[in-house]
């Protein structure tokens, strides 16, 4: 038997189902145990230590020379991350001022494939839960640059609201 290579966009599928069925496992024992807290506290803890500390120091003094171009990089470094989970189609940033931005995910991914695999799996748990790790680590993550950010859930996705401090 000769087995083939799988290709990019099959393993790429393949391997976001397992996060999400994973995280979706790790949430409920969490949430099970009352620690859900506790883990988000360290799930951004962790976080923060794997941003290149460089980067935070760079940003620091280009906020500093010019707050609007550190702002600019702090939201299209969001919005190239975010192409990890969402295609870009369903990424939309509509710049306030040179300070505050709104970023939206419409038509969400990760959520509706987390509805398919929460219903498959049988597990009791609203398919939002990747959205509301989401809304609570990135606020606290992005804060270590100087932006407030509100996140709010919406039906198919989620809209958060960046502004510079």
């Amino acid at each position: 038997m000769a087995i083939k290579e799988m290709p990019l966009e099959e393993k790429y599928d393949k391997l976001l189902n397992e996060y999400l069925l994973d995280a979706a496992t790790h949430y409920v024992i969490h949430k099970e145990l009352g620690a859900v807290d506790k883990f988000m506290d360290l799930y951004v803890k962790v976080q923060k230590k794997m941003t290149p500390s460089a980067l935070g120091i760079a940003l620091k003094v280009l906020k500093t020379i010019t707050p609007g171009k550190a702002f600019e990089q702090i939201t299209d470094s969001f919005l190239y991350w975010g192409q990890t989970f969402h295609p870009l189609s369903t990424l939309e940033e509509t710049k306030v001022s040179d300070r505050e931005a709104v970023i939206r995910i419409k038509n969400c991914v990760l959520l509706k494939r987390a509805r398919d695999l929460v219903k498959k799996a049988g597990l009791d748990i609203d398919p939002k839960f990747q959205c509301e790790i989401d809304a609570e680590y990135f606020p606290g993550l992005l804060k270590e640059f100087g932006a407030d950010v509100t996140w709010e859930l919406e039906e198919n996705g989620c809209r958060a609201t960046a502004k510079l401090k």
